[in-house]
Order: structure tokens, then C-alpha cells, then sequence
């Protein structure tokens, strides 16, 4: 009958054994905390000083420098102990070793400086710098720059398995540079079109400021009587109007909340006032497409205490799509008392919108705050607009505090809800 072995008939592991696997075990663990450490950064600067302080740790070392290379020229971003002093030098590449290794790309151990350029073999010594292990940092075929780890004078050269430890550390290294020079690149980018949207938005004011004042001399027929073609034009084109500024302001509202600059302006807000102000822009729309336009205010409710003109924002763009993609029906407004959100023990103030369009497929409903993002519903194609206006309204409203909440049905119609919170004491 077979029986299992204790423990104590097994034959002892050698000590060296043992040791080997202890060592290999603590290696992989130094070796994941110094991943985590150079993933945990961002910019390139911050990654280059955390490789000289772990440098200096992995290579027993007492100094160590990153030299960033350029055509003839070597320059120093990044110091940490004994080469400290070496921060911001300039130095030519021409008979040096760091130039040798950015051209090679290979790694150099160098018992002392004296066989390197009579620059570099006056200055070491005098800071007390003996062994020197260079190691280029290479990712994706990208040359980074060259790491220099130093020993002080009379330590014991680089050996083989210093630089196969450095050698891992100067390719993590390496990798999170080029993810922070891709992040960078994006970060740029991302503000010029920013400011390029700010800068477009801006301009297109001042014209568009002039057609709204000319249609509004038509319409009061302050230049003479109109027929009633005449007053329908004018009326559309005033419709118009309006709705080039909403896009214009949300623009300017996405590109505000790129670049952190949005700021609120609170104060008491009632809305049965802030209902009448969406009238002017909606029902023109409403009427042009023969829907139903509904305003319900639930009484007794109290004035809230917010940012009105955000408010009013987030609500036309919330009226404006729903009156975009309803053919037949209409759209309901609907302000009503909420019961306690998640977490907070706050009644809420729940501003509906309710129309009886196409609805929104559950599979979509996950894209529709992404900016610039247009659902592929044939429906919604005929419709194009920015992208903008559900992600400027999600975002500004969790700055006031509260959430938009979407209920939706294909063919049925969509339900978006903007939820605040109600001043203390209601």
C-alpha cells in the first residue's frame, strides 16, 4: 500500500542550494518593486532621478548621472551622490566613453577614469569617483542617454553580475522614458487642439453676435414691416443663430474643461424662472419639427442654490438631443423632489428630460459621455453635431455636485435626468 514520506526521510537540500533559491527570490522581488517604482512615473525627468537614486542601490554604487546625448555633445539631466556635481555639465562626445557606448550601444566597465578624456580624467578623481559602469538606455530602438554608476576610489571594479542587475534597471528605465516622452507627446497635443478650439470659438463670436443684433432689427421691423414669409425667415434664421451658439459654447466649455479653467458661479436659483429661459431656444426647435413641448414644475419646490447658467447649459443640451432625435410625440421638461442620493443623507432636485424618439440601444449607452463620440444608429447620422454636449453635461455636473442618470428604450424614447442636491433644510 503506497504511504507518503515524512518529511524527515527526505534528504537535505545543500546550504548553497538553499542560499541560491533565498537569492533568487529576494532578486525577483527587488526587481518587481523597482518596476513599480519607474512605472509609478510619469515625466521624464522624474524617471531619470529615480533611476540614479536606484543606481546607486542596485550597483552598491556612490553616484550615478544620466548624460542625455546630442549630435557631438553629451549633457547631464540627472545626478544623484558623488555626481551631483555633474548636473547641468556640458561636454563634447568626441574620445569619450559615453560617446562610445551612445554610438555602440553597448555597456563599459572602466576600472578608473584615468583612461578616459583628460576633461573627465582631471574632474573624477576630484570628486572621489573610481569604477564606472556605462550602460545605454534603449527602448523601442530609441537612444534615452547613457547611465554612469560610480564606485569611489579604491572599491571594487563592475563585475559581470553588476552589469546584468544594472542592465535590467537601465532597460525598465528605459521603457518608462519612452512611455513618458509617448505621454508628453499626447499631453501637447492634446493642448494645442485645446487652445486652437478656444481660440476658433472666441472668433466665431464676434460674427455670430452680429447676426443674432441684425435679426433681431428684422424681427422688431425697426428697418420696415415684414411679411409673414418674411418674419418665418427671419424667426428660422434667429433659430439658427441660437443654436451656433450653443455649439460655440460648448466648445468653449470642452476646451475650458481641458485645460482645469472652469469656474462656478453660485447662487439662488428658481426655477420656474430658469424654465421660462430655455423656452425661447427650445420652442422654435419643437415647433419647426411639430412636437409637443412641456414644462412641469412639481409644487413647493424650493430654490436651489447653484450655478444657473451651467444649469441651463447641461438642459439644453440634454432638450436640444432629445428634440434632435424625436420625430413624432414630444418633449417633456419635468422638475420633481428626489429622495436621498448613495452615501449622503441630502434630498435631491431631479431635472427630467423625457421625449419619445429612438431610444438608445443598451449596448451604446456606455459611448454616449465619451467626447466626440457618435452613436452609428442610421437615425443618428442625419444629425451630426459635435460630440460634445452629453460629456460637457456629465462633467459640469458633477462639478455642481450632482449626476446624470439615463433611462432609455429603443423605439421607445430616452429619459435623462440631471440630479442635484437641494439646499440644506428642504
Amino acid at each position: 500500500m503506497p504511504h507518503s514520506r515524512d518529511s524527515a526521510d527526505q534528504p537535505a537540500l545543500p546550504d548553497d542550494l538553499l542560499y541560491s533559491d533565498y537569492r533568487k527570490t529576494e532578486e525577483l522581488h527587488t526587481l518587481r518593486e523597482v518596476a513599480r517604482a519607474l512605472a509609478a512615473e510619469t515625466s521624464a525627468a522624474s524617471v531619470l532621478s529615480t533611476l540614479c537614486d536606484l543606481s546607486m542601490v542596485q550597483g552598491s554604487a556612490s553616484g550615478a548621472a544620466v548624460a542625455q546625448i546630442h549630435a557631438d555633445s553629451g549633457l547631464y539631466v540627472a545626478t544623484s551622490g558623488r555626481a551631483l556635481a555633474l548636473m547641468g555639465m556640458s561636454f563634447p562626445l568626441a574620445g569619450t566613453f559615453t560617446g562610445r557606448v551612445a554610438a555602440e550601444h553597448r555597456t563599459l566597465a572602466l576600472e578608473s577614469p584615468a583612461s578616459s578624456t583628460p576633461f573627465f580624467a582631471a574632474l573624477l578623481p576630484s570628486l572621489g569617483v573610481g569604477p564606472i559602469m556605462l550602460i545605454p538606455l534603449l527602448a523601442n530602438q530609441q537612444l534615452f542617454g547613457v547611465l554612469s554608476v560610480v564606485r569611489d576610489i579604491g572599491h571594487p571594479v563592475f563585475d559581470a553580475q553588476d552589469e546584468e542587475r544594472l542592465g535590467v534597471l537601465a532597460d525598465l528605465a528605459a521603457l518608462a522614458l519612452w512611455k513618458a516622452r509617448l505621454l508628453e507627446d499626447a499631453q501637447s497635443a492634446d493642448a494645442a487642439k485645446t487652445s486652437l478650439l478656444a481660440t476658433l470659438s472666441h472668433e466665431l463670436r464676434t460674427p455670430l453676435a452680429a447676426l443674432e443684433g441684425y435679426s433681431e432689427l428684422l424681427e422688431d421691423q425697426i428697418l420696415g414691416p415684414l411679411s409673414d414669409e418674411q418674419r418665418d425667415v427671419v424667426v428660422r434664421l434667429r433659430t439658427v443663430g441660437r443654436h451656433l451658439g450653443a455649439l460655440i459654447e460648448d466648445i468653449l466649455t470642452y476646451a475650458s474643461l481641458e485645460a482645469d479653467r472652469v469656474s462656478l458661479r453660485e447662487g439662488p436659483v428658481r426655477l420656474p424662472e430658469l424654465f421660462d429661459s430655455l423656452h425661447p431656444f427650445l420652442e422654435p426647435l419643437a415647433r419647426e419639427k411639430g412636437l409637443d413641448l412641456d414644462f412641469d414644475i412639481e409644487a413647493s419646490l424650493p430654490q436651489l442654490h447653484t450655478d444657473e447658467a451651467r444649469v441651463r447649459q447641461i438642459l439644453l443640451n440634454l432638450c436640444q438631443n432629445a428634440i434632435k432625435f424625436t420625430e413624432h410625440g414630444g418633449v417633456q421638461i419635468k422638475a420633481s423632489r428626489g429622495s436621498a442620493t448613495l452615501g449622503s443623507a441630502q434630498p435631491t432636485v431631479r431635472l427630467a428630460v423625457k421625449d419619445t424618439g429612438i431610444g438608445i440601444a443598451a449596448a451604446d449607452l456606455s459611448r454616449l459621455f465619451r467626447p466626440f463620440s457618435q452613436l452609428a444608429d442610421v437615425q443618428s447620422r442625419r444629425h451630426r453635431g459635435t460630440g460634445l454636449g452629453l460629456y460637457i453635461s456629465r462633467r459640469l455636473a458633477g462639478m455642481l455636485g450632482g449626476r446624470i442618470e439615463v433611462v432609455s428604450r429603443p423605439g421607445e424614447g430616452s429619459v435623462f435626468t440631471l440630479v442635484l442636491p437641494m439646499p440644506p433644510g428642504n
